[in-house]
């Protein structure tokens, strides 16, 4: 009986210690976690257009093992962008089979990847692909363009016109991924609506103008009139030229 009462306590004792020491231990593990969230990540800054195609992979690997790396600007580089331009770079150099391992690795989703591929194709030769992957590279950068513009014509027209490229061909691929839906509907052979759009377009921005307050000064829809009497005429200019050339065939 003596020995069962001088037990009580004892278990008592350890529940309590067992009970304080994970206390303790939560605790530890609590602030160590704070801790870790108030320490700064290290963000090396990279510029995408100095790198040589050794430095593009280095980067992509560390990106890849959660580094984290930062334009001049202090812009997230990410993994996308990286495969983009080591693609980009490969391609340049006539490595074409190592420019689609790098476009596979990728997402398909990726539109800067899914114009890669469309000029890999071209460069391999097989232009029915590389059209078919332009076209639909046109259709979502020009659904990017009318979400961008909120349903206001005006926005929409002059963003297609910003995104005009003179003489764009496949073979110019750092200016490939900045091209917008007027050049890559020429680029996959659907040169008839690119310039319907753009004929379409011009005429919002002359009904606009047209209905506009006659002080130069006033904004149309939060734009500068002039800005958007030469996004008229860039759009005209574009919409009276020869566009039969310029195909996913021309290297």
């Amino acid at each position: 009986m003596i020995l069962k009462i001088a037990i009580v306590p004892v278990m008592l004792l350890s529940i309590l210690w067992r009970n304080r020491r994970e206390k303790h231990r939560r605790a530890k593990a609590d602030a160590e976690d704070r801790a870790a969230r108030r320490t700064p990540v290290r963000r090396d800054v990279v510029d995408l257009h100095s790198l040589d195609t050794s430095g593009l992979r280095d980067a992509l690997a560390r990106v890849e093992s959660d580094g984290r790396l930062v334009s001049r600007r202090n812009e997230p580089v990410t993994a996308a962008m990286l495969r983009q331009a080591l693609a980009s770079s490969l391609m340049d150099e006539g490595a074409l089979a190592e420019a689609a391992d790098v476009i596979d690795s990728g997402s398909v989703d990726d539109l800067p990847l899914l114009l890669c591929s469309a000029r890999l194709h071209a460069l391999s030769g097989n232009n029915d692909a590389a059209r078919t992957l332009l076209s639909a590279a046109a259709d979502r950068r020009f659904e990017d363009l009318q979400s961008a513009s909120r349903g206001l014509p005006t926005h929409l027209a002059q963003m297609l016109a910003d995104s005009l490229i003179e003489d764009l061909h496949l073979h110019h691929s750092n200016r490939l991924s900045d091209a917008g839906p007027l050049n890559l509907l020429v680029l996959s052979g659907r040169s008839d609506e690119a310039q319907a759009l753009a004929r379409h377009s011009a005429s919002e921005l002359q009904r606009a103008l047209q209905g506009a307050d006659i002080d130069p000064e006033v904004r149309i829809d939060g734009i500068p009139q002039a800005a958007l009497r030469q996004a008229q005429a860039d759009l005209q200019c574009f919409a009276a030229r020869d566009t039969s050339v310029g195909q996913a065939s021309n290297r």
